[in-house]
């Protein structure tokens, strides 16, 4: 069997992909969070058991190692919290749209208590 080169019959595209433009400030923190945002969602009881203190819980991942919003964080205690890695959200009796419903809870409270100026 006679070897000859492969040859491409159409030519290769180039990426045309955008440029990611850069964040704003305001974007950043409502997708980082801030430490105070962080230690203000522990101090809020368990969604899944009303006990405290409580960790932080992503309710959706970022994915492929990015971060996750911090937008959708709900207050879970130490034990939910890894009951809910281990065996899933059904585990703990909530559903997506109790998951979204806490979220948006949390974010509520977060909001008002920036308005009300408590720090």
């Amino acid at each position: 069997m006679k070897k000859t080169p492969l040859k491409r019959k159409t030519a290769m595209k180039k990426s045309g992909k955008p440029k990611a433009k850069p964040r704003s400030k305001i974007d950043f923190m409502r997708i980082y969070g801030s430490k105070t945002r962080v230690e203000f969602v522990k101090k809020l009881p368990c969604t899944a058991c009303n006990s405290g203190p409580s960790e932080n819980a992503h309710i959706k991942s970022g994915g492929m190692g990015r971060k996750a919003d911090y937008t959708d964080i709900i207050p879970l205690c130490k034990k939910c919290h890894s009951l809910q890695h281990s065996r899933g959200w059904k585990a703990l009796g909530l559903n997506q749209m109790l998951l979204e419903a806490a979220a948006l809870r949390t974010q509520w409270l977060w909001v008002t208590r920036a308005e009300r100026g408590v720090a």
